[in-house]
């Protein structure tokens, strides 16, 4: 009897511990931390700006011109991956061997989907997923 109640006691404790876990997926979580919505091109002034959904991308230009607009998973038409509409969880500048040595928005997805967009046309290159 005691060596049931034992047992029943350690298997609740474990149901109540995996319950109470975030949803992970390799270094991304469905739960994100994204601090910057806005990154802005010190050279040209250029602002690119990630929606409040955290699927579109925009530039705008010193002057307030739309230059482009991008929604990189459904224009580059990439498959469907651990979640059924993944959200930009990674939104920041990258320079290095991924991007040619060029500066470009560098983004991961909460489904671990990753690419750069081009800061100047707006083209994202897909690099993989996790």
């Amino acid at each position: 009897m005691k060596k049931t109640v034992i047992i029943l006691s350690v298997l609740a404790l474990s149901i109540s511990f995996c319950v109470g876990q975030t949803q992970y997926i390799a270094h991304a979580t469905l739960k994100n931390n994204l601090k910057n919505y806005t990154l802005v091109d010190s050279i040209s002034g250029t602002k690119f700006v990630l929606d409040s959904t955290q699927i579109y991308v925009i530039a705008i230009d010193k002057s307030g011109n739309l230059l482009w607009r991008t929604d990189p998973w459904k224009d580059n038409e990439i498959e469907k991956y651990r979640v059924k509409r993944p959200t930009i969880v990674l939104f920041n500048f990258a320079n290095n061997r991924w991007t040619d040595n060029k500066e470009a928005i560098w983004i991961v997805y909460n489904n671990t989907q990753f690419g750069i967009i081009d800061k100047s046309n707006g083209k994202f290159t897909w690099f993989g997923q996790d």
